[in-house]
């Protein structure tokens, strides 16, 4: 390598950019750069330019070689994942001591148009770019309100063919308050099914049946029943600015209303929020509708995350987070064996037993005096009555 006259491979103490910067070179080339001198005034700090076109190359290409690791890294860590792999074994406690899900089910809510079915084809395209990347989508979406959406609860695996992590499509939200917390509390309390049709108690006999025939291969039979581990609270980052800019906070009330809605969160864990066409908005309004949101709904801005439909390295790794974080707060709230929980009640039991009577003691000791005392009196009194 090397460029005109006067170029030599000169070693350096650290590694320095092409530019004279202080972005690090690759670790292959932290003790050689291709250089040439500028100045020759022995006085002043000499300044180094890369002359080697193929060594330039590398240097910028390191960043994109370390994303890639770093996706990858952030792929195999989802990939190998197992329920309980993440339990932090909190009070002493250990994975087997869980009851663990035979798989990890995450929730999609959201209103109509957030984009619930677009953001789990988004998700599986981050496995998919390694696995097939000529795949399907997998979840019909919605284009214009002549849809009826999505009528019937659907599991999908991720990756393809999972047996460790799924995410359950499911219908939108409706404008009406009582009618999602009827439709989220039996969700959360009875389990989820793929398959299961879901209607509105105003929806009438015809449209009933004509949702029933559009799923006839499942009136017979159900799949096995999901309980949910974690939701992924799903809006639409254009009707949230839209609502906000033109004050009218018909959309944002009913977001606000159902997120607070105690059978979404697990103890204080909240639901995550998605924002979703964000590649519609400028950089600017997506921090805003963001900052806007976590004011909303009241919480930190590390639990909303913006995923457009865009197809980058910056999108994919947000997908991934995303994940992480619903795995890592599902597993946070698996809970806790019968057997575990009387072992660990029943021991606490006998030791508060042990430690009352301990404190008795001296209790019994002075009872025992007493009454030694008072028989010796009662015998001494007999004694001089009898006298």
């Amino acid at each position: 390598m090397g460029g005109g006259d006067g170029d030599a491979l000169s070693p350096i103490g650290s590694a320095s950019s092409p530019s004279c910067s202080s972005e690090p070179l690759p670790p292959e080339f932290a003790e050689y750069v291709a250089v040439s001198q500028v100045s020759d005034d022995g006085d002043s700090d000499v300044c180094c330019v890369c002359d080697d076109s193929e060594v330039e190359a590398l240097h910028y290409g390191g960043c994109g070689r370390l994303q890639e690791r770093s996706l990858r890294e952030a792929k195999e860590l989802i990939r190998r994942y197992k329920p309980g792999d993440w339990i932090e074994g909190v009070g002493g406690t250990k994975p087997g001591d869980y009851v663990l899900p035979e798989i990890t089910t995450l929730l999609l809510v959201g209103p109509r148009g957030a984009g619930k079915s677009t953001l789990l084809n988004r998700v599986t395209r981050v496995f998919d770019k390694d696995d097939d990347p000529f795949a399907p989508d997998r979840a019909q979406v919605s284009r214009n309100s002549k849809s009826n959406g999505t009528n019937f609860l659907r599991e999908y695996p991720v990756p393809r063919n999972s047996s460790a992590i799924c995410i359950y499509d499911t219908r939108s939200l409706s404008s009406d308050r009582e009618k999602n917390f009827k439709m989220l509390r039996q969700w959360m309390t009875k389990g989820i099914s793929h398959g299961d049709m879901v209607t509105w108690d105003s929806n009438d006999g015809t449209k009933i049946n004509v949702i029933r025939s559009l799923g006839r291969q499942c009136n017979f039979l159900r799949c096995k029943t999901r309980k949910v581990n974690f939701v992924i609270f799903v809006v639409n980052g254009v009707s949230v600015l839209e609502s906000i800019d033109s004050n009218k906070k018909g959309y944002t009330d009913m977001l606000h209303e159902t997120f607070m809605c105690p059978f979404l969160s697990f103890g204080d864990d909240k639901p995550v929020v998605v924002v979703t066409h964000g590649d519609r908005l400028s950089m600017q309004q997506c921090a805003y509708v963001q900052n806007e949101l976590a004011e909303l709904l009241g919480i930190p801005l590390q639990q909303i995350f913006d995923i457009p439909g865009s197809d980058d390295y910056e999108t994919d790794l947000a997908v991934l987070d995303m994940l992480r974080y619903c795995i890592q707060h599902a597993e946070q709230n698996f809970p806790l064996k019968l057997n575990y929980l009387l072992e660990v009640n029943g021991s606490e039991t006998l030791k508060n037993i042990a430690e009352r009577l301990m404190g008795l003691d001296a209790v019994i000791e002075v009872t025992i005096i007493f009454l030694c005392t008072f028989i010796l009196l009662l015998r001494f009194s007999d004694k001089l009555l009898q006298s």
